[in-house]
């Protein structure tokens, strides 16, 4: 008994399937300096990879900014990462390469189309010029056709386009931490800026006060009051008011800044702000910095690292489809139909048409274009392992230089508290002694100025080490601490 057609294609594309092999190198994961490093745990977790097909989720396996004690902070996140626009867009292009996969997946497969028609003619008869004749036609048939993938070239471009889907992922990823990493320094410089107009104001109460007392004594003839005194204080409190104006211009900037992270109106961000919600964040964080030298976790962590190795396995996938550009093509065809001169009967067995068809392309000869191909191929793959050394180098180097800048941010600023203590004591002594006729006001003004650039370096430096801060998170790819337990694991 004869296998039927459709059987017996069925078991060749079985057969092809089971036999078809890949060609194009293992891919090799490329020594960079980290691996110098006998304390670095250099395995590559995929346990936290987005997989084709998933959604991306909002950066939360290492958040670190949930330590830092302000519910502020905590709304504008999740409002950040819910209607961020530049989040958005980059979230469709996830979803674009993701398509892309199943779009390159889908010629592993056979494609299959059906097709009906039928037509109704007539003409003159041949033997009768008075007379027409008509004929009918109706056909109908099912056409399977399929380019057995022999040597994985579809394959490999599914598994580079997946690769890609998932570096797409990374990028979305790295995108987060950076904006929320800017949104922190933001709402640190927020409430230093609070903090310096508190101080502003403080100044230019002193000053006025120091202008009405010595506008007192000059109105009385005090001894040793002169205009140029008067003119002297004018112009104090003239400048203290100007660099609380220029305080107030910063701060209304920096909160036009958080509405565009957070896609909102201008002046949105301003109205969510209260005495007590400003007060509320930390001069400086209560966590302490590791030690230099420890980053073991960073392949682990940092989206860049993870996207750059996985744009690598891309491109070595990509020589895997160059090679086998130079291999024969196996083209598979089968066909099943009916014909028939009316549409009654039609699917009659008596009408059935149908063919299998096998076809074997090979390129003899294209100018040496597949040979120049694959060692493209082979240098885009040695280029995107070159970048992903240098990721992990500048990776490294920013660790070390943030964990500098903390370190010794830390210290300047831990200097300059003491030195405010100092400058208000001094400036309480040079004022008591004024007013007590024994110094004159030169030095009570020199003493406020000294006060008042003093605490101006500390809330700079308090500044400086809040954005130090945040760039030992955003270099380390999250918070030490998990990166201290993935180095462990």
């Amino acid at each position: 008994m004869p296998i039927p057609i459709f059987r017996f294609t069925f078991y060749t594309l079985l057969v092809l399937l089971l036999s078809a092999c890949t060609v194009g190198p293992d891919y090799q994961r490329s020594t960079t300096l980290a691996d110098a490093d006998a304390s670095n745990n250099n395995s590559y977790h995929h346990a936290n990879t987005p997989k084709v097909g998933d959604k991306p989720e909002p950066y939360v396996a290492t958040a670190w900014w949930q330590r830092i004690d302000d519910a502020l902070l905590k709304t504008w996140v999740d409002q950040l990462l819910a209607q961020n626009l530049n989040l958005q867009a980059t979230a469709e292009r996830v979803i674009q390469a993701q398509e892309q996969v199943r779009i390159t997946g889908g010629d592993l497969w056979p494609n299959a189309a059906f097709s009906g028609g039928g037509s109704r003619g007539f003409s003159p008869a041949p033997l009768a010029n008075d007379t027409r004749e008509y004929s009918s036609a109706t056909n109908t048939g099912l056409t399977l056709s399929w380019q057995v993938d022999l040597f994985g070239k579809v394959r490999q471009a599914v598994v580079s386009a997946n690769y890609s889907a998932l570096a797409s992922a990374e990028d979305y990823r790295a995108l987060q931490h950076s904006l929320i990493a800017e949104l922190v320094k933001r709402r640190a410089e927020i409430a230093l800026l609070q903090q310096e107009l508190d101080i502003q104001d403080e100044i230019v109460s002193s000053r006025t006060q120091t202008l009405s007392t010595l506008s007192r004594r000059y109105q009385l003839g005090v001894r040793g009051v002169s205009v140029v005194d008067i003119y002297t204080a004018e112009e104090n409190v003239a400048s203290a008011s100007a660099n609380r104006s220029a305080l107030e211009q910063q701060l209304h900037n920096t909160f036009l800044t958080v509405d565009a992270l957070l896609n909102q109106l201008p002046g949105s961000a301003s109205k969510t702000m209260t005495t007590l919600s400003w007060r509320s964040f930390p001069i400086l964080s209560s966590i302490a910095a590791p030690t230099p030298g420890f980053p073991a976790a960073l392949l682990d962590q940092r989206p860049d690292i993870r996207g750059d190795e996985l744009l690598a396995r891309a491109a070595n996938a990509n020589i895997g489809v160059a090679v086998a550009n130079l291999l024969p093509d196996l083209t598979l065809s089968a066909s099943r139909g009916f014909v028939n001169n009316q549409f009654g009967g039609l699917l009659d067995n008596n009408n059935a048409i149908g063919s299998i068809t096998g076809l074997i392309t090979s390129r003899l000869f294209e100018g040496g274009r597949l040979k120049a191909g694959v060692r493209l191929r082979e240098s885009e793959a040695r280029e995107r392992a070159l970048r992903y050394a240098e990721t992990v180098l500048n990776a490294l180097v920013e660790v070390e230089n943030a964990l500098v800048n903390e370190r010794y941010l830390r210290e300047q600023v831990n200097h300059l508290e003491r030195s405010v203590s100092f400058s208000r004591r001094a400036e309480t002594q040079a004022q008591q002694r004024y007013q007590r006729g024994i110094t004159p006001l030169l030095q009570l003004l020199d003493a406020q100025r000294r006060r008042q650039s003093v605490e101006q370096n500390l809330l700079a430096a308090r500044r400086a080490a809040w954005r130090a801060r945040v760039d030992l998170h955003l270099a380390l790819g999250g918070d030490w601490l998990d990166s201290q337990a993935h180095g462990n694991s």
